[in-house]
């Protein structure tokens, strides 16, 4: 089976859940035998390379040797992955996006998310609508409802030409469906890896760490937090929201450490306590969530959007207020952070509470995980082929 994945994000390095989930996929599809390939861009302004400089150290770091078979276009191969990284316009992107499918001769193209608006119209007219598949990982990317950023009716009506649809949630299947009348599948995509899954967490462990801080994720949130508890170390790991002002107000804090992104994270979460998933903004599941569960890590998460589903029953799920959207613009509101300290307290004094929490969660991880396999997505493939 030929696949080739096309998504408008960077494919390494791959800090975001989603570009992390997309590129285990393909790898676990090539170690299975397929051959498989994607078209991302090659730089981004946000966690990432940002010139054609970056992107080179970037690719030799990892040891990874390119070629550029067009100006501007930079291809490797990577754990069996045939890559195209794209440094050109919308219109020449389009047009490459159109020969790769052509050249490639793909029994199925998948499309994420396709935020610009661009990867779904290029997939349907050089593959036909029956070889087209939509991965959908954002809610905010789905072109309408009133989570959508960038309400688009075309777009709408190009979905329901795709085949099929694939989601990450159940609460972004029943919002397709409500919204968008549209039906689509729940898969799990491979982004725990494949085991075994070393236990960690624990009371001698040395920070209580969030992700991407930012407006969306609840930096905010976060702070207080550490304001309030100034004997607690935290960390926080930067990703596509964290900006300068964001870090410079985080390095103001004597008891926050900043680490840089990664493509594992293990090395963070070896050394965390607590995990923190303050959202306040729909998240589509919230990947990091089952990912500390199954180390053994408790969870504090908002109660918005996937995050409840990414709990998996295990994490504690708090109250905070979600972003208001205004004129186009999400604004915050005042959060009582309250509930917060009180469980963050709780877990971190409190050994037997800890340690409930842990085993609970790592149980509930390790049986999400069983239906998290590169098998499942091959199955459904296969599955439409019949």
């Amino acid at each position: 089976m030929r696949v080739l994945l096309l998504q408008d994000h960077i494919y390494l390095p791959s800090f975001g859940g989603g570009v992390k989930a997309n590129r285990l996929l393909l790898e676990g599809l090539a170690r299975r035998g397929h051959r498989c390939a994607a078209v991302t861009p090659a730089l981004t302004s946000r966690s990432g390379p940002a010139s054609e400089s970056d992107l080179r150290r970037e690719l030799e770091r990892r040891k990874i040797s390119v070629r550029e078979p067009a100006p501007s276009v930079f291809s490797y191969r990577y754990r069996g992955v045939e890559v195209d990284a794209l440094d050109l316009g919308t219109e020449r992107m389009s047009a490459h996006v159109e020969q790769r499918i052509r050249e490639f001769r793909p029994d199925w193209v998948l499309v994420n998310d396709d935020k610009l608006r661009l990867l779904l119209g290029s997939a349907l007219r050089a593959a036909g609508p029956a070889r087209v598949v939509i991965v959908l990982q954002t809610i905010a990317n789905a072109p309408f409802g009133p989570l959508s950023i960038a309400p688009d009716l075309t777009q709408a009506r190009s979905m329901r030409s795709a085949r099929a649809i694939v989601v990450i949630s159940g609460f972004l299947q029943r919002y397709l469906a409500h919204y968008g009348f549209l039906e689509s599948t729940v898969l799990r995509l491979p982004i725990y890896g494949e085991g075994p899954f070393p236990k960690g967490g624990g009371l001698d462990r040395r920070f209580v760490t969030m992700l991407n801080p930012c407006l969306e994720k609840g930096v905010d949130v976060f702070l207080q937090l550490a304001r309030k508890l100034p004997e607690v170390e935290f960390a926080a790991v930067r990703g596509w929201g964290t900006d300068e002002a964001v870090l410079r107000t985080l390095g103001a804090r004597s008891n926050v450490r900043v680490f840089q992104p990664a493509d594992d994270l293990d090395g963070v979460l070896a050394q965390t306590r607590v995990l923190l998933a303050p959202s306040v903004w729909p998240e589509t599941f919230g990947y990091i969530v089952p990912e500390a569960l199954l180390r053994g890590i408790p969870v504090l998460a908002s109660d918005i959007g996937g995050l409840p589903e990414a709990g998996l029953g295990a994490a504690v799920h708090l109250p905070l207020a979600a972003l208001e959207r205004r004129n186009g613009h999400y604004v915050e509101r005042p959060q009582d952070v309250g509930p917060w300290c009180a469980a963050l307290g709780r877990l971190l004094g409190e050994p037997d509470e800890y340690e409930r929490r842990s085993r609970q969660g790592r149980e509930a991880a390790l049986a999400h995980v069983a239906t998290a396999g590169v098998e499942q997505f091959e199955s459904f493939l296969d599955g439409l082929s019949r």
